[in-house]
């Protein structure tokens, strides 16, 4: 019996600290390219509020203008 309790408690852990890490991520939006978007940082701020950030990403060769910011409340959404 112990043995089974035992075989539990990793995935119950695991299980616990993905909800905790998912709810803190944040959202993350690409906006194009930073030679069309000449200020990111500024434009994530207009588009997504003062908490957003921006940065150039020059992952793969291309430049795009990446966003983060707080991802918006379920409870918030009206429709």
């Amino acid at each position: 019996m112990a043995k089974a309790a035992s075989s539990l408690v990793f995935p119950i852990i695991f299980l616990v600290m993905f909800a905790l890490v998912e709810q803190n991520m944040g959202c993350m939006a690409v906006l194009g390219s930073c030679g069309v978007i000449t200020d990111c940082s500024g434009t994530c701020k207009t588009k997504f509020g003062q908490d957003a950030s921006g940065d150039c990403d020059r992952d793969g060769g291309v430049v795009t203008c990446v966003c983060g910011y707080s991802c918006p409340s379920p409870h918030k959404l009206h429709m």
